[in-house]
């Protein structure tokens, strides 16, 4: 069994618990990040480009829960802060720039809402069917067109993100298009550092691939795969099926993926399967309905924010919500998830978790 601390983590940095290095950490970027906003957003306000973004913030209640001491907290955060400034530089070329906030997804520490950079990257269009080149912090083909399928990251994050099977940014060059003129077969590559938004610390680089096919109205299907490489002995790939129909009452998707990693002659392999509904009940309320199965434990699963899952046992989420569309820009989303497990290999099954949560969306 690859152990967590030792596992090449795909982009995502394990932690390590420096509090006092934390701290000082957080403080800095909180100061670079004023010092940011009060230089550059008065001259990005007066540019020819558009300055946007949208807030998610949400109150939590844990009525229950595997880990005594998260049961019973409720509260408010933040799930994400964007604000996003985009500019056409000419005819053909394009840039945006991202910064995040959110709260850390802690129910058991009280931090401040940690910025960063979510995008950075020049896009040139090079003509024909709609061919571009991009270069920079940018969306990974991992998740380039599911998250907007899904609709609802405000709610929940799709699920090979949700559970670290990849990350949804990554520092590299890609190119994406069309194979035909009639735009119904898709492709996105890229070649990154495996790093996310985080400075590169290793040899290994990754290589995304993505073809999509849309060979009818509202109908969408996708084939997904990358390969990276790491320190010494470690590989890892990643395959990922998706298929998705829309019409007029809404839509449905279907998922399977399957990470599969390499290390020091030890492998793990890590499978999920989900499926999701948005259905139209009115002009302005849609009912979603989403089941995630992960096949394995998850290492990381105890360092995921927002939801605590064990890495003991196999992990089920179901999500239950309502989103009312309230005013232009604005959704409120009552929701219910819900984890059970199945029976690990190992040891006793872990109790159930639930979460009862309203979400506000809104959009600036």
């Amino acid at each position: 069994m690859i152990q967590t601390g030792d596992r090449f983590s795909r982009g995502r940095v394990l932690r390590v618990e420096n509090n006092q290095g934390k701290g000082v950490m957080r403080r800095l970027s909180v100061l670079l990040w004023v010092v940011l906003v009060t230089t550059m957003l008065p001259t990005l306000l007066q540019s020819q480009g558009t300055f946007k973004g949208y807030m998610v913030s949400e109150y939590y209640n844990v009525p229950k829960h595997h880990d005594d001491s998260i049961e019973g907290r409720h509260g408010f955060w933040f799930r994400r802060i964007y604000i996003t400034y985009d500019n056409k530089l000419a005819d053909n070329l394009k840039m945006r720039l991202r910064f995040e906030l959110n709260s850390p997804g802690e129910y058991l520490e009280s931090q401040l809402l940690i910025p960063y950079v979510k995008d950075a990257w020049l896009n040139y269009n090079l003509g024909g069917v709609g061919h571009e080149l991009i270069a920079g912090i940018q969306p990974s083909p991992t998740f380039s067109n599911i998250m907007d399928i899904w609709g609802y990251r405000a709610l929940e994050k799709p699920p090979s993100d949700l559970y670290r099977f990849a990350s949804t940014r990554d520092l590299g060059v890609a190119l994406k298009g069309n194979l035909n003129s009639e735009k119904t077969i898709s492709y996105h590559v890229m070649y990154g550092n495996g790093s996310a938004n985080k400075a590169e610390v290793n040899r290994g680089k990754i290589i995304y691939t993505q073809l999509g096919f849309r060979p009818a109205k509202g109908l969408y299907i996708e084939l997904y795969a990358d390969y990276e490489t790491g320190n010494e002995d470690k590989r890892n790939y990643m395959l990922q099926g998706f298929a998705s129909y829309a019409k007029d009452w809404g839509r449905i998707g279907i998922q399977y993926a399957g990470l599969y990693l390499k290390s020091d002659g030890s492998k793990e392999t890590l499978e999920l399967f989900s499926i999701f509904s948005v259905l139209k009940v009115s002009e302005k309320v849609e009912c979603i309905l989403r089941y995630d199965k992960m096949f394995d434990a998850n290492p990381e699963a105890g360092s995921i924010a927002y939801l605590r899952f064990s890495p003991d046992a196999p992990s089920n989420l179901m999500i239950g919500a309502l989103s009312w569309q309230a005013a232009k820009n604005v959704w409120i989303i009552p929701n219910i998830k819900y984890v059970f497990y199945s029976m690990p290999d190992e040891g006793d099954k872990p109790g159930d978790d639930l979460y009862l949560n309203m979400t506000l969306w809104f959009k600036f």
